[in-house]
């Protein structure tokens, strides 16, 4: 069963790791979202270090130069180490734990999710534009985006991404669809509509919902809808 010990940052820097991952994360970070669903998935050992963006102690500046949020600090021989990137290190989580492999084994295959990953972040940026701007612009290229995806479920034939459960691909953008559910919040009507719009990916996203790892690390559409409402968000800049 994976460990979980929420922290707030303080003076000193945590002790030295044994036998568990250290995720240092932001809350409501969709990046570092992605990194829980992977430790989750992985049944990893891991403990969550929660940072505030605004007040960054100096030793995890000096363990990180580049600010990057999230980072997974590592027990090695040589000392604890880090990655950044959610991508770099949800892949190095699924290669590390052989358990409940989330790549498909085909190579072919996997490319393509690759490939679907790096479109997805023109859902990434235009769901970033519309939440800070009042949830007025960006939606245009979220329905682009969805359109790629819905296009891709069809194709496959499949209950998710990955086949019969959800895989490394379905992971990697459900933070971001998730959040996309407080618009739900703006205009329901709306938002239902889109429904018959995107029927695969409608069921997918009901479906995914119900997965025992996405639970673990959701949010309500009202929550998200209070946070990225609220004007203190704006400053953060934390979207790495």
């Amino acid at each position: 069963m994976s460990y979980y010990s929420p922290r707030r940052a303080g003076a000193v820097s945590p002790p030295r790791l044994t036998d568990k991952l250290r995720l240092y994360h932001v809350d409501m970070n969709p990046y570092g979202h992605r990194v829980l669903l992977i430790l989750e998935a992985k049944k990893a050992k891991y403990e969550i270090y929660r940072l505030d963006p605004l007040h960054l102690p100096e030793w995890f500046k000096a363990k990180n130069p580049r600010l990057k949020i999230p980072v997974l600090e590592i027990p090695t021989e040589q000392g604890d180490r880090c990655l950044f990137e959610s991508v770099v290190i949800c892949d190095y989580l699924d290669e590390k734990y052989a358990r409940n492999p989330l790549h498909s084994r085909d190579p072919f295959v996997k490319a393509q999710d690759r490939l679907l990953i790096e479109r997805f972040n023109e859902l990434i940026k235009g769901s970033l534009e519309c939440f800070d701007t009042n949830f007025a612009f960006g939606s245009e290229q979220i329905i682009q985006t969805m359109e790629i995806f819905e296009k891709e479920l069809a194709l496959r034939g499949t209950n998710y991404f990955g086949g019969n459960k959800p895989g490394m691909l379905d992971y990697m953008i459900w933070p971001w669809v998730e959040r996309l559910y407080l618009l739900r919040c703006i205009n329901e009507k709306k938002f239902d509509e889109k429904r018959s719009r995107f029927p695969n990916f409608a069921d997918w996203g009901d479906q995914m919902q119900l997965d025992e790892v996405v639970k673990k690390h959701s949010n309500s559409p009202s929550e998200y809808f209070d946070y990225y409402e609220n004007a203190r968000t704006h400053a953060m800049g934390y979207y790495l």
